[in-house]
C-alpha cells in the first residue's frame, strides 16, 4: 500500500513539473521555483542573423548581441526567468546586464523595431520612443497621439530624467557611433539598455529575424519562431520565382541617384541588404561596389558613363514623386534611357508627410514583401495582378 501511495505521489510531482514545462511564462512569475524544471521550453531559433545568439540553461537564458557597432565588443544580457534565482554574477562577463523575464514597460530607440512590437503583441508594453515624426506604425502613432507614449529624444540628447520618470524595465537601443548615441547615457543611469545590431545584417533574412530579440525579453519564443518562419518561407518562394531567369533575361538596374551635398552617387555592393534583394529578384546590379558588402561613392561623370544605359532605375529618394522631380535635381538625369523610357521607380509609395518611409520601418521585418515589389518591377509576367507595397513609378504620381 505504501508503496503505491509513494509512486501515486511522485506522479502528481512529475506531472505538475511536466504542466510547468508546456510553454513559456509571457505573464507572471515561477511561485515555487524547482531547479529541476526548464522553464523555457519554447527556445528561439536564430537561423539567418549572424549577430544574435541565445543559449539556454533551465531558468535563465544568455543572449549575446555581437558587431553592434565598428569595433564592439559583445553585449551579454542574462535573463533570469522571475521567481527563479539568478545565477552568480562572477559567471558572465564584465559587460553583462542581468533581467528578470517577462519585462514589462519598454523603450524603444528605433523605427525598425516597431513592426515586431506589433506582430508580437507587444505595443500595449511600450512607453516611449526617441519621437514621433517618422513612425508609420499605426498603433503607436495612436499611443503618441493619446500621450499613452512619450518622446525621449534622440542620441545622447536623450532626456534621462524623463526615461527615469517612466521607470522602464527595458530600453531596446542601437548604436552608430558609442560617443553620441543613447545608450552608454542610459545606461550610466542605470537603465537597462540592450542594443539592436540587425542594421549590421547584410542578409534580408538576417536582418529580419532580429523581431526575436524584443521576444526573447517577453518569453515570446514561440511566437517569434512562428512569425519568422512565415516570413522566411514567404521570403524563399519569391526567391524561387526568380531563380531560373537566365542571365541574358536579367534586367540592369541603376540604384540611387547623385547627391549633391555629399558630392557622390553611392552604390551598394552586391552582398549588401539592397544588392541581396535586387539579385534575388533576378535582376543585375550596375555600379556594383567594388567591396560586394560595403556602398562605394561615385562621381556623377562615372555613374553616367557607367549607368546610362540601365534598363530600370531604382530610387531611395525622398521628395521625388514625378520625373520633373527628379530633374529638378540635376537635368542630366533626362538623359538615362530609363528616364526615357519611364522605368523610374521610387520607393515611398508609403511615406508619410514629414518623410518617414515605411519602407525603412515595416519593409525591414517583411523582406518578402520588398522582394515580391522587385520582382512584380524585374520580371511583371511572374507576378501579373501584384500590388505594391513600397514602390511606385514616377510616372504614376
Amino acid at each position: 500500500m505504501k508503496t503505491a501511495l509513494l509512486a501515486f505521489i511522485l506522479l502528481l510531482i512529475t506531472t505538475a513539473a511536466t504542466a510547468a514545462q508546456d510553454g513559456n511564462l509571457t505573464a507572471g512569475c515561477i511561485t515555487d521555483f524547482d531547479a529541476a524544471v526548464d522553464y523555457f521550453p519554447h527556445k528561439a531559433e536564430v537561423v539567418d542573423a549572424t549577430n544574435l545568439t541565445v543559449s539556454y540553461h533551465g531558468h535563465y537564458k544568455i543572449v549575446r548581441v555581437g558587431n553592434a557597432f565598428a569595433g564592439a565588443p559583445p553585449f551579454e544580457y542574462v535573463l533570469v526567468q522571475c521567481g527563479a534565482p539568478a545565477p552568480p554574477v562572477e559567471n558572465f562577463a564584465e559587460n553583462a546586464q542581468f533581467l528578470e523575464v517577462p519585462a514589462g514597460k519598454l523603450i524603444v530607440l528605433s523605427t525598425t523595431q516597431l513592426p515586431a512590437l506589433s506582430l508580437l503583441g507587444l505595443v500595449d508594453q511600450l512607453v516611449a520612443v526617441d519621437g514621433g515624426y517618422y513612425i508609420s506604425s499605426p498603433a503607436v502613432l495612436e499611443g503618441i497621439e493619446s500621450g499613452a507614449i512619450a518622446e525621449i529624444g534622440f542620441g545622447a540628447e536623450v532626456n534621462i530624467e524623463l526615461a527615469l520618470e517612466l521607470t522602464p524595465d527595458l530600453v531596446l537601443s542601437y548604436s552608430y557611433n558609442p560617443d553620441a548615441d543613447a545608450h552608454p547615457v542610459l545606461l550610466e543611469a542605470g537603465i537597462f539598455t540592450a542594443l539592436d545590431a540587425s542594421w549590421r545584417e547584410n542578409s534580408p533574412l538576417g536582418r529580419a529575424e532580429w523581431l526575436k530579440l524584443p521576444a526573447l525579453f517577453y518569453n515570446q519564443e514561440a511566437r517569434a519562431n512562428e512569425l519568422y518562419a512565415d516570413i522566411r518561407d514567404q521570403y524563399e518562394s519569391m526567391r524561387e520565382l526568380a531563380a531560373d531567369i537566365p542571365d541574358e533575361g536579367q534586367p540592369r538596374v541603376l540604384l540611387n541617384s547623385y547627391l549633391s551635398y555629399a558630392d557622390a552617387w553611392y552604390s551598394p555592393g552586391t552582398d549588401t541588404y539592397v544588392g541581396q534583394l535586387i539579385r534575388g529578384a533576378g535582376a543585375d546590379l550596375m555600379l556594383s561596389s567594388a567591396d560586394p558588402t560595403a556602398s562605394q561613392p561615385y562621381s556623377f561623370e562615372a555613374a553616367y558613363e557607367q549607368g546610362l544605359d540601365a534598363d530600370i532605375w531604382l530610387l531611395e529618394t525622398f521628395g521625388v514623386d514625378t520625373a520633373d522631380d527628379l530633374l529638378a535635381l540635376d537635368s542630366r538625369f533626362a538623359d538615362f534611357a530609363a528616364f526615357q523610357s519611364g522605368a523610374i521607380w521610387n520607393n515611398n509609395r508609403d511615406e508619410n508627410p514629414n518623410g518617414g518611409n515605411n519602407y525603412y520601418e515595416w519593409g525591414i521585418i517583411n523582406p518578402h514583401l520588398v522582394l515580391a515589389d522587385l520582382l512584380a518591377i524585374f520580371h511583371p509576367q511572374l507576378l501579373p495582378d501584384h500590388e505594391f507595397t513600397f514602390y511606385r513609378r514616377l510616372s504614376e504620381a
